[in-house]
C-alpha cells in the first residue's frame, strides 16, 4: 500500500514537473518594422533649351534679341522707321552696327528676332542662307513692301569679320575691320551709312585673295610679299591714293584703287621706270578682273550715257559728258558689250579711254610725274613720267599681250626694259602708240 502510495506520489511529481517545463511565459511580440519603403523613380530629364545654339553665337543681334525675347519685352513697331528706305541698312545687323549706332540697331534686332522665332522657330535664327527671305517677310509683316536683297556670301563674310573700335579723341581711324591679314581703318561713321562700304570690304578682300593666289603661281612670285599685313586707311576724300612701302600702309582716297595699292604693298614700287611699276599695278589689279566693282561702275556709267542722260550736259559743253559720250560711242561701235561684268572688254575700254582723252582734251589728265611730285613734294626724274596712269596701264597691257608677263616682270626686276625686250622705253612707247592708233 505504501508502495502504491509512493508510486502514485512519484507519478504525480513527474506530471507536475512535466507541466512546469511546458508552462513557459509567452514570447514577446516581434517589434514593428518602422523602415520606410524605398520607391525607385525614373530620373527627371532637364528641359531642352531651344536657344542653346543661339546662346553660343557670337552675333550680337542674336544676343540683344534673345534678352528681349526672354524678358518678354514688347518689340517696337518699326513700320514708320523702315518706310524710309535709307534705314534698310540697319537690317544688316552686323556686329559693328551696335558699336556706333546702338540706339537704332538694338530695336531692329529685338523686332526681327521675335518675328523669326515666332514665325519659323528658334533654329531659323541661325539659318544665314534664308535670312534675306526672313527679313523680306518681316518687312511685309509691318506693311513695307520691299525685298531685302543681300548676297549670302556677303552675309557670311561680313558677319564673320572681326571689328574693333577705339573712339578716343587722338585716334584718327577709330574703326577697324579685320579679315585674316587684311585690315580696314575708317575715320568715322557719324552719318550712319557704313553699309555703303560693305561691298568695298567684301569685293576688295576677296579680290585681294584672288590676286595673291595668282601672283603666287607666277615664276616671278618672289617679287611679291604676299604674307604681310595689309592695312587700308580709308580716307576716301578723293584725289591720289598712296602706299608707304616700308609699312605696307595704304591710304585710299577712291574705292577703285584698293588692289592697285595692294600690288604696291606687295613690293611693286617706284624704280627708275615709273611707267612700268604703275602700269603693272593697274594691269594686275584691274585687267585680270579680280575687283569687279571697277567693271560694274564702268558698265553702269556707260548704260546711263547710252540712255541719253548726258546728252543735255554734252550739248552745253560739259567736257566730262562729251568725253563719256565719245567713249560710249566708240566702245559700242567696236563691238564692246555691256551685258555683264564677264562680257565687258576691259582692254578695249582702256584703249578707247586713252585715245579719246588725247583727242578731246590733250594734257587734261595728271601725268605720273605730276602725281608723284604732289605726293612727295620733290621733282620726278623717273623714265615715263610724262604719261598718265591710263596710258601706262594701256602700254603695259600691250607689252604683256605682245611679249608675255614674264618679260614685263623681268624688265621691272632689272629696271631695264632694253635688257628684257631688246628695245628701250622710247622704242616701246612708239610701238605701243602705233598699235593704239592704227
Amino acid at each position: 500500500m505504501k508502495k502504491q502510495a509512493l508510486l502514485g506520489a512519484l507519478a504525480l511529481t513527474a506530471v507536475l514537473l512535466f507541466s512546469a517545463c511546458n508552462d513557459q511565459p509567452p514570447a514577446p511580440p516581434a517589434p514593428e518594422d518602422t523602415t520606410v519603403p524605398v520607391t525607385t523613380e525614373a530620373p527627371t530629364e532637364a528641359p531642352i533649351d531651344p536657344f542653346a545654339a543661339v546662346r553660343e553665337s557670337d552675333e550680337l543681334w542674336l544676343t540683344y534679341g534673345l534678352d528681349a525675347y526672354e524678358s518678354q519685352s514688347e518689340a517696337q513697331d518699326l513700320s514708320e522707321f523702315f518706310a524710309n528706305q535709307a534705314n534698310m541698312s540697319y537690317l544688316t545687323l552686323y556686329n559693328h552696327m551696335f558699336t556706333y549706332d546702338e540706339d537704332k540697331s538694338v530695336p531692329v534686332a529685338e523686332a526681327l528676332f521675335r518675328f523669326i522665332c515666332d514665325e519659323y522657330g528658334a533654329d531659323a535664327l541661325l539659318d544665314k542662307e534664308k535670312r534675306c527671305e526672313y527679313k523680306t517677310a518681316y518687312l511685309k509683316s509691318i506693311g513695307v513692301e520691299m525685298e531685302y536683297i543681300q548676297l549670302p556670301e556677303l552675309e557670311t563674310f561680313l558677319s564673320s569679320m572681326e571689328f574693333s573700335a577705339d573712339v578716343s579723341s587722338e585716334n584718327q581711324f577709330p574703326y577697324v575691320f579685320t579679315i585674316g591679314n587684311v585690315h580696314y581703318h575708317f575715320k568715322n561713321f557719324d552719318d550712319g551709312h557704313i553699309s555703303a562700304y560693305h561691298g568695298i570690304l567684301y569685293y576688295s578682300t576677296t579680290g585681294l585673295e584672288k590676286l595673291i593666289e595668282y601672283v603666287e603661281g607666277l615664276e616671278d612670285a618672289d617679287l611679291f610679299n604676299t604674307d604681310r599685313e595689309f592695312h587700308y586707311y580709308m580716307t576716301l576724300e578723293g584725289g591720289a591714293s598712296h602706299t608707304r612701302y616700308a609699312t605696307g600702309n595704304m591710304y585710299i582716297n577712291t574705292r577703285e584703287v584698293t588692289l592697285h595699292e595692294a600690288v604696291h604693298a606687295m613690293g611693286i614700287h617706284l624704280k627708275n621706270h615709273l611707267w612700268l611699276s604703275e602700269g603693272l599695278c593697274d594691269y594686275l589689279s584691274e585687267d585680270l578682273g579680280f575687283y569687279p566693282i571697277i567693271t560694274d561702275t564702268r558698265i553702269q556709267t556707260m548704260r546711263i550715257v547710252g540712255q541719253g542722260y548726258y546728252d543735255e550736259l554734252a550739248a552745253a559743253g560739259n567736257q566730262t559728258a562729251i568725253a563719256s559720250k565719245a567713249i560710249y560711242d566708240a566702245y559700242i561701235a567696236a563691238g564692246g558689250s555691256l551685258d555683264s561684268i564677264e562680257a565687258f572688254d576691259t582692254k578695249l575700254y582702256r584703249n578707247i579711254n586713252v585715245t579719246v582723252e588725247e583727242q578731246l582734251a590733250p594734257g587734261s589728265s595728271s601725268t605720273l610725274g605730276q602725281v608723284w611730285e604732289s605726293l612727295n613734294n620733290a621733282p620726278c626724274t623717273a623714265v615715263g613720267a610724262e604719261i598718265t596712269y591710263g596710258q601706262a596701264a594701256s602700254m603695259v597691257r600691250y607689252l604683256v599681250d605682245t611679249y608675255g608677263l614674264s618679260a614685263v616682270l623681268d624688265a621691272y626686276r632689272a629696271d631695264d626694259p632694253a635688257a628684257a625686250f631688246g628695245k628701250d622705253y622710247e622704242a616701246l612707247k612708239a610701238e605701243w602708240l602705233e598699235y593704239l592708233y592704227r
